[in-house]
This record gives structure tokens, C-alpha cells and sequence, in this order.
């Protein structure tokens, strides 16, 4: 259990065609940070490749058996079983779950998934919101006073006012620490945002930031909506 600061490295991704070249970079980013966690885009290995659709699928699975290996908690989505997959990775995948709110051309190539849900590491508890999951109030009602909000996402750039504000938005609202990146294939942004609606955005390729986990409990009581 964390009762300190965390070290995130967040990283707005850009995916080559290469899909090998994409989890080698990311592979070698991981072991070379010195996070506690790392966050990248949706679909980072790939991109919505739908004209190598099967093959897209079938490197999901290389993919986690590669990634599996790694001893450093990060987490991503990738394309598998016809899913758009979180995966969330310590020492191993400890937390998958399929995208439900599907967004254009996915809804022809993708199925289903679930419903976002909170998960815990090491005695946190953590949301998630793939891409267009973000705009679903819903959850931001079900993810109040959770720990941390992970939000990877392949955000459209002429939408990306929208995601900044809705970042920001549901950090307030749930008074929780929200961690977001964006595929730089569209418009690189990322940000971490607590509680009071503070911390940092960028659009640069990476950026590590520090969360207070101490402080949004402050906030809570400091400003009573009736999280705990």
C-alpha cells in the first residue's frame, strides 16, 4: 500500500504501421523508468488497423505474453478477441477489461465489452475510462473518491477541447486524481489533475508527474459533497 507520493509517467504514444518497432519502444520505455506506474494510449501497439484486422488481433496475444514479462506496473489497451482490451500490468496482467462504449468504426470491427468497473492495486482502487467512456456520467457516479482515474485514449483532435475539459471536469466531480494520455497519431495531450482540479497538461511525448495520495482525502473533507 502506497500512503505517500506516486511517480506516474504518462505517455501520449505515437504507434508506427510496425507493430513489432511500437512494443519494442514501449517495452523499452518501461524498463528504463524509474515510476511507479506508467500509462500509455489506446490502442498503442496498433492503431484501429482495420484492414490487418486479424492480424492486429493475433498480435494482441504476443503481445501480452511479451508485456507479461516486464517487472513495472503500466497499463494500456490492445486489440484482442475482437475487443478493445485495458490491460493493466504489475509484474504480470493483473486487471483486463473490454471497452463498452464504442465509438464510430468500432462498433463494425469491435465487440462489446463491459461496463467500467473499479479494480485495486496495492491497496488503491482504481477506475478506468477507455476513450469515449469518458463522456458517460454514469461513471463518473460510480468512480467517486476512488484513488486514481485512468483514462487512455485515441481522442480525435478536433475534439480535444473536449477532453481536456471532461479530464478536468470529472477530477472535480469525483474529487479523485485523474491520469489521461492521447495517441500523439491525433493530437498528443495528457494531464493529472486532483481533485481540486489541479496538477498539469502537455503535449509533449512524455512527461512524469507526482500524486499526492493524501491529498484529495484533505480535499474531501475540506470541501464535503459526501465522498469519503
Amino acid at each position: 500500500m502506497y500512503n505517500g507520493k506516486l511517480q506516474i509517467e504518462l505517455v501520449n504514444f505515437y504507434s508506427t504501421n510496425d507493430y513489432e518497432k511500437n512494443l519494442k519502444k514501449i517495452i523499452q520505455i518501461i524498463k528504463n523508468s524509474t515510476s511507479d506506474l506508467l500509462l500509455f494510449p489506446e490502442v498503442a501497439l496498433t492503431g484501429f488497423d482495420y484492414k490487418n484486422w486479424q492480424k492486429a488481433n493475433k498480435f494482441g496475444e504476443f503481445a501480452i505474453d511479451e508485456l507479461s514479462k516486464l517487472n513495472k506496473a503500466f497499463a494500456l489497451t490492445l486489440i484482442l478477441e475482437n475487443k478493445n482490451y485495458f490491460c493493466f500490468f504489475d509484474n504480470g496482467l493483473i486487471y483486463k477489461r473490454a471497452k463498452f462504449n464504442l465509438f464510430g468504426y468500432e462498433t463494425k470491427y469491435f465487440e462489446i465489452g463491459d461496463k467500467p468497473d473499479i479494480f485495486e492495486w496495492r491497496g488503491l482502487k482504481l477506475g478506468n475510462l477507455i476513450c469515449f467512456e469518458l463522456r458517460f456520467l454514469e461513471y463518473w457516479e460510480k468512480f467517486k473518491g476512488v484513488d486514481l482515474i485512468l483514462v487512455p485514449s485515441r481522442w480525435g483532435k478536433e475534439r480535444i477541447n473536449h477532453f481536456k475539459t471532461l479530464n478536468k471536469a470529472l477530477s472535480l466531480s469525483t474529487q479523485s486524481q485523474i491520469l489521461a494520455v492521447n495517441s500523439a497519431n491525433e493530437k498528443a495531450y495528457g494531464c493529472s489533475f486532483d481533485g481540486w482540479g489541479e496538477g498539469v497538461g502537455f503535449d509533449n511525448e512524455k512527461i512524469i508527474t507526482f500524486v499526492d495520495l493524501e491529498k484529495n482525502k484533505k480535499i474531501r473533507k475540506k470541501l464535503n459533497i459526501g465522498i469519503k
